[in-house]
């Protein structure tokens, strides 16, 4: 056994080590590598995620990495993963409804139906099944009390398309959709992108919301301002550059007042999905914006919701 002493040691080496051999990290770029470990999460946190792997992926020491983490999103790495995995869940039992509850479990991450169950109602104080029993249930994007319909698949022109991987640059904002942070997010994006000399002609601006409205606590949805960048873009600060995964998705273009947007997206979610025969893939939803809404003469908002998906 190793003595105390020799281990805190160690793990003080260790830790400057990490540091001194990634360019002795400095307070404003702890996002960047945090975010990296988050994105990590988002994609895999159907596995086994140790705190150790985690670290690993965001090149500190475990106690370092648990610590920065807790600090930047009010949360512990653990508490983080399971909330994760609860909202993936959530969003499973109101749109593949021939799923078992045994299958959504192991699906994303849970040992059992049981521990799933015990865990879904500590978080949202009601059992899983009561997703499926009761109509409109607000965890699946409608208000509480409206009936369920049958989608009329018609009424919404949704298109099926093959969305090519793309080079962003992005910057992360932590808080409520919707509120002023993320347009700050997007404007910090476009100074730096302007100034930097990286905005292409047709660059597409992208926005990637990361939680599911309903599901998750307003303080901790995470939004993705993104844009497209060349091949000799890099980043500094806050703005991280990264490859927004490519797929197969459905696009529904809309055209309507900003405030009328989140409806759309739980039609497209909510009640256009279960219908279709498709299921949703882990990729984040997002949107590609047309306009700045607050130049519209008409004050409306342009953009391509695009819903990844899977057969």
């Amino acid at each position: 056994m190793i003595p105390k002493e020799i281990d805190r040691s160690w793990s003080f080496q260790y830790e400057n080590f990490m540091r001194k051999n990634h360019k002795a990290i400095s307070s404003d770029e702890y996002p960047a590598q945090l975010q990296r470990a988050a994105d990590y999460i988002q994609e895999h946190f159907a596995e086994d995620l140790s705190l150790e792997k985690l670290a690993s992926v965001a090149c500190y020491s475990k106690y370092h990495f648990h610590r920065l983490f807790r600090e930047h999103y009010n949360e512990t790495v653990n508490n983080h993963i399971l909330r994760v995995r609860l909202e993936h869940a959530a969003y499973r039992l109101s749109t593949e409804l021939n799923a078992t509850m045994d299958e959504i479990a192991t699906s994303c991450g849970f040992s059992s139906s049981q521990n799933f169950a015990r865990t879904f109602k500590a978080q949202f104080g009601f059992p899983p099944t009561s997703v499926r029993k009761q109509p409109g249930h607000p965890i699946i994007g409608r208000s509480a009390g409206r009936e369920k319909k049958t989608c009329d698949r018609a009424s919404l022109d949704v298109q099926i398309r093959r969305w090519p991987s793309c080079r962003v640059a992005c910057i992360r904002d932590i808080g409520p959709y919707r509120s002023e942070s993320n347009n700050r997010a997007i404007d910090r994006l476009y100074r730096w992108a302007f100034t930097a000399g990286y905005v292409d002609a047709g660059a597409k601006l992208i926005g990637v919301y990361w939680n599911d409205f309903e599901s998750t606590p307003p303080q901790d949805c995470v939004f993705d301002a993104c844009l497209e960048v060349s091949k000799n873009a890099k980043g500094s600060g806050d703005v991280r550059i990264q490859m927004l995964p490519g797929g197969k998705v459905a696009v529904l273009h809309c055209e309507d007042e900003w405030e009328q947007i989140p409806a759309q997206r739980n039609r497209l979610s909510s009640e256009w999905l279960p219908a279709s025969g498709y299921l949703r893939d882990k990729r984040p939803f997002f949107y590609v914006y047309f306009n700045n809404p607050h130049m519209n003469r008409r004050k409306l908002t342009i953009v391509d919701m695009c819903l990844p998906i899977k057969l």
